[in-house]
């Protein structure tokens, strides 16, 4: 069925176009019937709001455009639910896209955000490339980047957890466990998160003086049967693995080698959940996907409802606990 305008659907209900925009807007002045009427027709015939027109009459779309470099399943799901429940709290909308750690995708998908003329933006970087924000700055469409810390995206807001700072921690409880022969597993050294995280790990084996070599660390690994070869190859006693997504790949090459359970330590960080449902239960710095969306979109509302100054930057931090589950 072609869908109809506001004109059409005024006409087809006998109503000026000024009644069926203010009941669908829930206006007082609308009597609960009319509105009612308005909206099942518009309903049936598949009405929709034309989006410019709104943001021309209100100077606002009321969409939030969420721009994520990828998906998973483990912590983009909170992290969407967090920031859809506060949105929809404050009678916003949100839209979201996945750049594909694709930074021609990322910039492809801000020309959109533009042309739909969303009220601002929440975006997880494709690459640590950021000179293409200053088009939304210039637009003054307001936004916040979200799961990456303030030194690496100077001078634009930031909501997230200390990367480094959680890596760090991490790392430092294998060594605590007296782990000093440690691989590290790393996603794609594009990524601004995997170049925090790895920051992190190389800085606490140097402030503790564990040896260490490149060969110690690995990127996104393709290919698993050099990964499983380098583990059975090399006695480590302690991993530390970036994410779930990691964690969820490496952990049964070490079943199948038959290194855990034993004198292997690991560590992830984690929303959680994967962590508690292996077994045994991998001990993780967690942090909550949904709180950071809950964080991130109510800072984001400040810059959008101009309760603070684009020029105003800050950086947010989510709150980050040690999970231990390896036995003493």
């Amino acid at each position: 069925m072609k869908r109809l305008g506001i004109k059409e659907l005024a006409k087809l209900l006998s109503l000026n176009p000024s009644s069926v925009s203010r009941a669908l807007s829930d206006h007082p002045d609308i009597k609960p019937e009319t509105r009612e009427r308005v909206k099942a027709a518009a309903i049936e015939f598949n009405y929709q709001p034309n989006l410019h027109a709104r943001f021309f009459r209100k100077r606002s779309s009321g969409l939030i455009a969420v721009i994520l470099p990828s998906y998973n399943m483990f912590f983009i799901p909170n992290l969407l639910d967090g920031i859809n429940e506060h949105l929809k709290n404050e009678g916003y909308g949100m839209i979201v896209f996945f750049s594909n750690l694709d930074l021609n995708k990322e910039k492809e998908i801000i020309n959109h955000c533009m042309s739909w003329l969303v009220d601002g933006v929440i975006i997880g970087l494709a690459s640590s490339h950021t000179d293409h924000l200053r088009q939304l700055t210039d637009a003054g469409i307001p936004f916040v980047i979200i799961d990456n810390s303030s030194d690496y995206v100077d001078p634009y807001s930031t909501v997230s957890i200390d990367n480094k700072a959680a890596a760090y921690r991490a790392t430092e409880y294998l060594i605590k466990k007296d782990k000093k022969n440690i691989l590290g597993v790393f996603g794609s050294q594009n990524h601004i998160k995997t170049q925090q995280r790895l920051d992190g790990f190389k800085l606490c084996l140097l402030d503790h003086n564990v040896t260490f070599s490149e060969y110690d660390i690995v990127y996104n690994e393709p290919d698993f049967n050099k990964l499983e070869n380098k583990l059975r190859s090399t006695p480590y006693n302690g991993i530390f693995i970036m994410n779930d997504e990691l964690l969820l790949s490496t952990y049964p090459i070490l079943l199948k080698n038959r290194q855990i359970p034993g004198n292997i330590s690991i560590i992830t960080i984690s929303d959680g959940v994967l962590p508690i449902q292996l077994f045994p239960k991998i001990s993780h710095i967690r942090y909550s996907g949904y709180e950071l969306g809950i964080i991130s979109s109510a800072f984001l509302l400040k810059y959008v409802k101009k309760l603070k100054s684009h020029s105003e930057i800050e950086h947010l931090y989510a709150s980050s606990e040690l999970v231990e589950f390896d036995p003493d």
